[in-house]
């Protein structure tokens, strides 16, 4: 028996759901300071111990992993309480405030022998297209991997006039670069098979939501060591068609992966045979090895079997370099070397 417990029921909820659809794990304990939230998410999930403070949840001797679903700007001091207490830890992204901050919580991780994990959950929520396509890349069915666009498009992410820590920078770090751009540079790099980006060049603005301080457009080019480009598009609020998509270029296919669209209609697939090119889209996508059902699952059984994560903390710290760098190319007006 695996014993979980969640601090934060914002998103938390999402880990708590995840968390209940795995055997033999028991949700033993949430946190939130509002406890509005807390007796509907305890109700829900037969949870035995509920808390305001969540040091009292890390004081539980018997529990084994932590999801720590909070503002961004409390990940990287609660993740390092957490795996000083002994527990291994699920953060939700962005995984810090810096890849300064990221550093500190591989370190504490290290240091305590325990486990430490980002939620990036989209190669997941989005499967089994995602793990289809990987699976494709690795086969080397499109070839060499030059250029991959993530794009993350959205209208408008709240109304005019709300205020959240999500819209204060302070709090979260910034929007466009720092909400969306964890998964979908994750994304990209996971498909590449390539965590290490050389340089980055990237332009951010506050364009149209002028009561925050947060940017709402985010462009960069980012270089990675195995040769592709990845191209990131994202905004929080923007006049076009909303939408969010990865597409892929190889030496012999490409795709398109539409993550807005229903499952059996999200990939599409780009070749040539016999000197004639063709456009496929999958609807009946079988793996050889299913993948877990959730970031959650996957994250229990990693640690059952004694091994790294996919969404190691690793690859959390290359992740939030780049988003860094962007920021700081977007401030200097030049490459930033990574």
């Amino acid at each position: 028996m695996v014993n979980v417990g969640v601090i934060g029921l914002g998103m938390g909820r999402e880990h708590l759901r995840g968390y209940s659809l795995i055997p033999d794990v028991r949700i033993l304990a949430v946190a939130d300071l509002d406890e509005g939230r807390l007796r509907p998410a305890s109700e829900q999930y037969r949870v035995p111990h509920v808390f305001t403070d969540y040091r009292a949840l890390l004081a539980l001797k018997e529990l084994d992993l932590v999801s720590i679903c909070l503002p961004n700007y409390l990940h990287a001091p609660v993740t390092i309480e957490a795996l000083k207490a002994g527990k291994h830890v699920l953060v939700e992204k962005p995984m810090a405030m810096s890849s300064a901050e990221a550093e500190a919580m591989i370190a504490a991780a290290r240091e305590q022998g325990r486990t430490l994990a980002v939620s990036v959950n989209y190669r997941w929520a989005f499967n089994p297209d995602t793990f289809y396509l990987k699976q494709l890349i690795a086969q080397g069915k499109l070839g060499d991997i030059y250029y991959i666009r993530s794009v993350s498009l959205r209208r408008r992410t709240f109304l005019r006039g709300h205020k959240s820590w999500f819209s204060d920078k302070a709090s979260s770090g910034g929007a466009a670069v720092m909400d969306m751009g964890p998964h979908m540079v994750d994304l990209a790099m996971w498909f590449a098979g390539d965590y290490a980006p050389l340089s980055v060049s990237g332009v951010t603005r506050t364009a149209i939501m002028a009561d925050t301080d947060v940017d709402d457009f985010a462009t960069a080019l980012i270089r990675l060591k195995g040769g592709a480009t990845v191209a990131l598009e994202s905004t929080w609020e923007s006049f076009t068609r909303p939408g969010l998509s990865i597409t892929i270029l190889g030496t012999r296919g490409g795709a398109i992966l539409n993550l807005g669209a229903p499952q059996g209609q999200r990939l599409t697939l780009f070749g040539e045979e016999d000197n004639t090119l063709f456009e496929v889209a999958p609807v009946d996508i079988r793996l050889p090895v299913p993948p877990e059902a959730t970031v959650q699952e996957h994250v229990v059984r990693s640690i059952r079997a004694g091994r790294q994560p996919e969404n190691s903390a690793e690859c959390g710290l290359a992740v939030m370099r780049v988003l860094e760098a962007i920021y700081r190319s977007s401030a200097t007006g030049g490459d930033i070397v990574l």
